[in-house]
């Protein structure tokens, strides 16, 4: 695995030891982010000169992270901020790691900015938790992400979708793009607009964009379903 694009082009990634997780390939993760680029939608959210990278002024969140690679990857192209979800330990080893070897500065849970080269390819955060808890720990934070990666488990996508659509909506700031990976055979089935579509081998990957009204509604926080 490497960094496709951007400051860190060609620096190699750890992927994760054991079979918990499935990294997202380096030919369908440039296939991906060909088709991210060239979307107006991504464009106009991108308040940023275009000195500050292709993805300067999105703030991300890379939601079952694995090794990390998609928000990197935005990371390595200008974004200003990435928040890694992950809660499997073999994962959360190698997505450390990664972040470390790039010397990206990194958020504690207080705020702190740990470490970091210079800052100026963004800064992360790294929620070791379930999703469901993360998720709604960062609404009531009032958290807002411009750019969302998510790629569940498989297998376990029709358990997942429902509690996508519900939880990641407070979490969308208007026009938000959602990037959803999911087996080739199973469509996305979230409420936003689907603006692209794509298969690449066993892969679908779907790309959505938010409302321009963002929704505040939130989710109970004794809504116990998990998302893990």
């Amino acid at each position: 695995m490497r960094v496709i694009g951007g400051e860190w082009k060609g620096r190699p990634l750890v992927a994760p030891a054991g079979r918990g997780t499935r990294p997202t390939s380096d030919k369908v993760r440039e296939a991906m982010f060909d088709v991210l680029l060239a979307l107006p939608e991504l464009r106009a959210e991108g308040a940023a000169a275009p000195a500050a990278g292709a993805l300067g002024g999105h703030v991300v969140l890379d939601l079952f992270a694995g090794s990390g690679a998609l928000g990197v990857e935005a990371l390595s192209r200008g974004a200003d901020a990435c928040t890694f979800i992950e809660n499997e330990r073999f994962a959360l080893r190698a997505l450390r790691a990664n972040l470390e070897g790039l010397g990206v500065a990194l958020v504690g849970r207080d705020g702190r900015v740990k470490g970091g080269d210079d800052g100026r390819a963004g800064r992360a955060r790294v929620l070791a938790a379930d999703a469901r808890r993360a998720l709604q720990a960062d609404a009531r934070r009032g958290a807002r992400y411009t750019l969302l990666f998510a790629d569940p488990p498989y297998d376990r996508y029709a358990e997942v979708r429902p509690a996508l659509a519900r939880l990641l909506g407070p979490l969308l700031a208007p026009r938000a793009v959602l990037v959803i990976e999911t087996a080739a055979g199973t469509a996305a089935g979230l409420p936003w607009t689907t603006v692209r579509e794509k298969r690449y081998g066993d892969t679908r990957v779907t790309f959505l964009v938010a409302a321009e009204v963002p929704d505040d509604e939130g989710v109970p926080a004794d809504d116990d379903r998990s998302v893990t």
